[in-house]
């Protein structure tokens, strides 16, 4: 269990570390970065729910 809590960590300062050396906006889709970050995506209706490597999840409402 604490190789796995230590695991999460790290892959939470690798996506950190990525996002503050990024210089701009991520505005199209990129598969690089779509297979090292992410879990899984659940489509619904009204959002999206992402959950990333490091188990966090987060809900994007849908345009409408």
């Amino acid at each position: 269990e604490k190789a796995g809590q230590e695991d999460a960590k790290r892959r939470i300062r690798e996506m950190e570390d990525f996002l503050k050396s990024e210089c701009h906006d991520i505005s199209e889709y990129d598969e690089k970065l779509v297979r090292k970050y992410i879990k899984k995506i659940k489509v619904y209706e009204d959002r999206f729910s992402i959950t990333f490597k490091s188990e966090i999840s987060v809900d994007v409402q849908r345009a409408s």
